[in-house]
């Protein structure tokens, strides 16, 4: 029992951190679970927004159109946000 507590510490600072990781596995889990939710309204509003732009009439196409509108956006975004947060010490 005595080398447990001397690998974990005081036992205080190994709770507090597994409080802290288990808050943010659920705070995770319940993030993903949001955006799952929205992942077919998402691809509706852009297979709407594809469909609006183009006169394709063709399920398939206009779900790759839809798909490729969205991972564009959304690489963009990715690039303005990595952008926005940089630390400025650079």
């Amino acid at each position: 029992m005595e080398v447990l507590h001397r690998l974990f510490g005081t036992g205080r600072s190994f709770r507090r951190e597994f409080k802290r990781q288990i808050r943010l596995l659920i705070i995770i889990t319940l993030g993903f679970t949001i955006a799952f939710t929205w992942r077919q309204t998402v691809f509706d509003l852009s297979l709407a927004f594809v469909k609006s732009m183009t006169n394709i009439r063709n399920d398939s196409e206009l779900s790759i159109l839809a798909s490729l509108f969205i991972t564009v956006l959304s690489v963009v975004l990715i690039y303005l946000v990595a952008h926005l947060l940089k630390d400025s010490d650079y």
